[in-house]
């Protein structure tokens, strides 16, 4: 399964995009800062950042 983090202040923008995605098998993680979603870029690995 494809890990897709999403970086996103607006919560029902990126619950909108999670939505979308797991539907379509995705796992999905949300974060809501800049420098939270950075730091969790470069210590996990993802398929993909949005």
């Amino acid at each position: 399964m494809n890990k897709i983090l999403i970086i996103e202040d607006e919560m029902s923008i990126a619950e909108l995009e999670r939505d979308y995605l797991e539907i379509n098998g995705f796992a999905v993680e949300i974060v809501t800062s800049g420098e939270k979603g950075l730091q969790r870029a470069v210590s996990e690995n993802f398929d993909l950042i949005l």
